[in-house]
């Protein structure tokens, strides 16, 4: 299935269905706390220009766009980007597939993408990054996610278990992937890597105290390969291959 045309009608109960998956809403609540901590220390004056691409409901642009001073949000769902606007009336949204269609903007200093790499095909993955980062300026960042990652240790014990895994981003293809598009990986935010059971990812659980406690190991950089999310941030060094 083509990935771009998958959540072209998902808008109205994308959000509830995030929040209603127990690890989605998990993975979505460390997300918002990385976030809400890296942007100020990469960003210490703000952000100039700043997009988010595959934007969704603005659940990331909400976050990140605090911090800007211009912000855009680009889309292929009018269904998602429309309650995106609902969300962000301060952010300008552009309905487009800018892989096709250049998106006119001035540079930007940072780009975010997020639940977008680990569900696209490597063929999308290579024409996205090569666009994003001629959208940059140099060393502008680009912060996204692998939420479906095969090598964190949950994915790892379901094969042995005879499972069929159909994930194939791995930490390591991912990095050698922005590698190839002129970017270095700058840090790594793992998520998760305590979660090696199905039945540990329950709302009561995720929720709980022991979840809280245990939770920051999983910032150790060592251990962002075998996390169930992680979070990375990359810096554009060269013009993309």
């Amino acid at each position: 299935m083509d990935y771009t045309k998958s959540h072209l009608d998902k808008g109205g109960d994308y959000d509830s269905n995030l929040q209603n998956e127990p690890l989605s809403a998990y993975m979505t609540r460390m997300e918002t706390r990385i976030l809400d901590k890296i942007i100020p220390r990469y960003f210490p004056a703000g952000i100039d220009r700043y997009l988010d691409f595959a934007c969704g409901t603005g659940r990331i642009t909400n976050i990140i766009s605090k911090f800007a001073q211009k912000s855009y949000g680009v889309d292929v769902s009018e269904s998602m980007q429309s309650q995106a606007k609902i969300r962000c009336p301060e952010v300008e949204f552009v309905l487009q597939n800018i892989i096709e269609n250049p998106l006119e903007v001035e540079p930007l200093s940072m780009i975010s993408s997020f639940r977008f790499f680990g569900n696209a095909d490597d063929g999308l993955r290579h024409k996205v990054l090569k666009t994003l980062n001629s959208l940059l300026v140099n060393d502008g960042l680009l912060i996204i996610n692998n939420h479906r990652n095969p090598g964190s240790v949950y994915n790892r014990l379901r094969r042995l278990d005879g499972q069929n895994i159909d994930l194939d981003l791995t930490y390591g293809k991912l990095k050698e992937m922005l590698k190839t598009h002129g970017f270095e990986l700058v840090k790594a935010y793992g998520i998760g890597f305590w979660l090696f059971r199905s039945a540990w990812m329950q709302h009561h659980i995720l929720n709980s105290g022991f979840a809280k406690m245990i939770e920051p190991l999983s910032r150790l950089p060592f251990l962002a390969p075998y996390c169930v999310d992680v979070v990375i941030v990359a810096k554009k060094t060269k013009a993309s291959a």
